[in-house]
């Protein structure tokens, strides 16, 4: 891992994949090589956090317009420095695993900076250990005036803060899974071993993630 200090606010374009794969040719990656995210129908974006700061970008550098004061992203703070966080705003309104709105809460499924470090060249698989770490969580949170329990989400003990949960086999029933729900778009494939590298463009780290979504009527696959 080569960490770069970053010290104050300034722009990173998450991760995004551009390579895209049928639902039918899935089982080739699933060779020991890939984990797969779900991919979650909302708005990508990268949460800056600092002690004092805390800055909500979508992966074109703009600002988030929707409401997400009642999202715990500031307790999301660990260490002394900046963090960099990246995942999903769900802002549009789709229904979850049961049926009903699912909206305007935070899903993690990166992290680029941690404690003022830019962890370029650290692998995915290293970064999701480091989220491990940091924020545990369960398929199950119990509240006190309900209990959640989700198939496809991890339940962390932030207020309206899940992460992503990877898998590491079976991509295709994974697929079939979730198709049917209307949170969901399809899954990202990525790259066990991939390093990170800079942020600086829209289009960065395409090269160690795949995607499979859905078909629509706008999109085949």
């Amino acid at each position: 891992m080569r960490a770069v200090p970053y010290n104050k606010y300034s722009y990173l374009f998450p991760p995004r994949p551009v390579q895209t794969t049928k639902h039918t040719e899935l089982s080739k990656y699933d060779n020991g090589e890939f984990i797969a995210q779900p991919k979650y129908n909302g708005t990508c974006c990268c949460v800056f956090i600092s002690k004092d700061e805390l800055v909500v970008m979508n992966r074109h550098r703009g600002e988030i317009t929707s409401r997400y004061d009642h999202i715990d992203l500031k307790g999301l703070h660990r260490g002394e420095g900046w963090m960099v966080l990246c995942g999903e705003f769900l802002n549009k309104n789709k229904k979850g695993e049961d049926g009903t709105p699912f909206n305007l809460k935070f899903v993690i499924w990166d992290i680029l900076v941690f404690d003022g470090q830019y962890l370029i060249a650290s692998t995915l698989e290293e970064r999701l250990q480091l989220i491990e770490s940091l924020y545990p969580c369960s398929s199950m949170l119990v509240g006190k005036d309900k209990m959640e329990s989700y198939k496809h989400l991890c339940c962390t003990k932030h207020q309206n803060v899940y992460r992503a949960p990877s898998y590491e086999k079976n991509f295709d029933k994974l697929y079939q899974s979730i198709v049917s729900t209307d949170l969901y778009e399809g899954v990202v494939l990525k790259r066990k071993s991939a390093k990170l590298s800079y942020g600086l463009q829209e289009k960065n780290n395409n090269e160690w993630q795949i995607k499979c979504r859905k078909p629509t009527l706008n999109y085949k696959f």
